[in-house]
């Protein structure tokens, strides 16, 4: 089957999947980050740092597995834009085969307001100093420069090669909105600061959200229907982090404001959207029962899949296969689980990783393959 009739077979297994549509067989979803260059044979400093290796691993990838759509190819660790600024805040650390990023803080409590009203002049004058080293200089600048066009330049090459040559999607392609607080969580206060402003700073919080929803998402939401998404899975996508510090009355206030407009454009336009969560969720179900089935797919990675089912009926859910039996189990005992998953959850389930697959004991080739092989003969 060449390229183009792969991606329609893969659109409409996804479309059906997020509809509760009865399917050929569920969808797969590769959840793979660093696992992916040490299960190819590389260690991550040789990967991460030379963006062919990068197109090489992420291409056999998907010759080898095969998965219908991916978090990830390789377009998340800008390394080598890091170190031409000398940050110290995402980096290797080999001897364990891992890559870290501190908790770190870039803004100061009360700079959310200075930073909303004019992000530009914030970002050369605080936090590009606090994230470089000391003695940046004008060269080291360029380069970095250099290195993020060549980085974006990568990340174009890999997208359109998964698309036009295997046929396969990216599930958070099309329009991205992040839920305001979650700039902060990220990039900027750090998840203990952050945590500390939802008490001590929360109307300047509130207020900093407020500008960005207007500002950055609503302008997306305007102009949602104007994007190309036929290589995504969702047309709107969104990542969840902060939610994993609040409360239920936190998530209201500062929370479902923005995340409600969100799910209402995708419901007025008929258009499917894809939630990767991570921490739990299932705490907040309450706030999405009244959701269409049809609106959106939930990438579930701490909640148990079985009781998020039972709780919210009217979403659909990928996640489930288990991390611990892809590392350490059996082919027949990793395949009996994905069996189980798919007997259980069917209409309305993408099978995926309950986790985001990045050490070398978080799978197993043999096992992969063996999920996966099953997956794709198998109709429930």
């Amino acid at each position: 089957m060449d390229a183009e009739a792969l991606l329609a077979e893969r659109t409409q297994l996804f479309a059906n999947a997020v509809a509760f549509k009865h399917n050929p067989r569920v969808p797969l979803v590769g959840n793979f980050w660093t696992w992916k260059y040490l299960d190819a044979g590389y260690n991550l400093n040789e990967a991460l740092f030379d963006l062919d290796i990068l197109e090489k691993v992420n291409s056999e990838f998907h010759e080898i597995y095969g998965f219908d759509a991916y978090m990830d190819i390789g377009t998340r660790n800008q390394m080598r834009v890091a170190q031409a600024l000398g940050s110290r805040l995402h980096y290797v650390d080999e001897s364990g085969e891992l890559l870290l990023v501190d908790d770190n803080v870039t803004m100061e409590a009360d700079e959310y307001l200075e930073y909303v009203n004019d992000s530009t002049t914030f970002n050369w004058t605080k936090y590009l100093p606090r994230i470089a080293k000391p003695d940046l200089t004008l060269g080291d600048l360029k380069a970095a420069v250099q290195e993020f066009i060549a980085f974006g330049a990568y990340g174009q090459r890999i997208a359109q090669k998964l698309l036009k040559q295997y046929g396969a999607m990216m599930t958070l392609s099309g329009n991205m909105a992040f839920i305001p607080m979650d700039n902060f969580f990220i990039a900027l206060r750090g998840m203990r600061n952050l945590a500390i402003d939802v008490i001590k700073h929360k109307d300047a919080l509130k207020e900093a959200s407020d500008i960005i929803f207007e500002t950055r998402v609503k302008p997306m939401l305007a102009n949602v229907m104007n994007v190309d998404t036929s290589g995504s899975v969702g047309q709107i996508g969104s990542v969840f982090f902060s939610h994993s510090i609040l409360n239920l009355k936190q998530f209201e206030e500062l929370w479902w404001p923005y995340l409600k407009p969100m799910i209402d454009c995708a419901v007025q336009n008929n258009l499917r959207m894809y939630i990767f969560c991570e921490s739990a969720m299932l705490r907040f179900a309450e706030f999405f029962e009244d959701i269409p089935r049809g609106t959106l797919l939930i990438h579930v990675e701490q909640d148990d899949i079985f009781e998020f089912r039972k709780r919210l009926p009217n979403i659909a859910l990928a996640g489930g296969m288990s991390t611990r039996l892809l590392g350490y189990a059996s082919p027949k005992e990793c395949v009996d689980y994905a069996k189980h998953l798919i007997d259980e959850l069917g209409e309305g389930f993408v099978l995926s990783q309950d986790k985001m697959m990045s050490y070398r004991n978080d799978a197993t080739r043999e096992n992969l393959l063996a999920v996966n092989d099953f997956v794709k003969s198998y109709s429930y």
